[in-house]
């Protein structure tokens, strides 16, 4: 069986980490569209919490055991789908998913007649400015790899300015950043221990204080803008 790039990462202040905190701000059941469920390893922990859940995927071995985490599923193409629900979710989300859309900005436009009038999206992409990044460039470098950043199926990049612009395009504010720290405890496992805790807390410490630098990840929050 071929190893899945992408799996539920638990150790602390990662992406799924700080997706999930966002989600665990209220004790009120929650309605959730999943966009790009991949294994549905996000529902799986949504569902377990009680939240009800729409999911979006592609017709494959992902789809099919992501399938059995939602309420409802559709086997789609996240570029041609045509968000069929009109102000019913609380949150969008789109965990590690707009970097492998030709167009992520028209996608993210029109999922947002799905959300509630107080309904937020929640969006999570790898930051191309990472210090990692620019010193390959700078010794002439532009190597894609099978994860990460320069993940081999990743047609889009960002930045922290340019995410905030493509947001601000689809009439959308932005409320809330997260940075998440390089995650070492994949590359290391051993470093996963709690004996390293105080170095991964010392490297998160660092990523706040120098994020458009130092972060491997953004995870935001952002509401469609009222309409007057």
């Amino acid at each position: 069986m071929a190893v899945r790039p992408y799996q539920f990462k638990k150790f602390k202040y990662n992406s799924h980490y700080r997706i999930l905190k966002i989600l665990s701000q209220t004790d009120r059941r929650l309605r959730i569209l999943d966009v790009g469920t991949a294994d549905g390893y996000l529902g799986a922990v949504l569902k377990a919490r009680g939240h009800w859940l729409a999911g979006v995927e592609r017709e494959g071995d992902s789809a099919e055991r992501a399938k059995s985490h939602y309420d409802a599923f559709h086997y789609a193409d996240i570029e041609k789908f045509d968000f069929p629900y009109s102000a019913e979710f609380d949150y969008i989300l789109f965990a590690d998913v707009l970097e492998h859309l030709r167009d992520p900005e028209a996608v993210l436009r029109r999922s947002l007649p799905c959300l509630k009038k107080d309904g937020e999206v929640i969006v999570s992409v790898p930051n191309i400015a990472n210090l990692v990044v620019r010193l390959s460039l700078l010794f002439g470098r532009f190597d894609y790899r099978d994860r990460g950043i320069l993940d081999r199926t990743h047609l889009r990049f960002f930045t922290l300015s340019s995410l905030n612009r493509m947001l601000k395009n689809c009439g959308c504010d932005l409320l809330d950043v997260a940075a998440t720290p390089i995650p070492v405890q994949l590359a290391l496992p051993a470093t996963d221990h709690k004996l390293f805790a105080p170095l991964h807390e010392f490297h998160y410490l660092l990523v706040r204080m120098w994020r458009t630098l130092l972060a491997y990840q953004f995870v935001v929050r952002a509401a469609p803008r009222p309409r007057g």
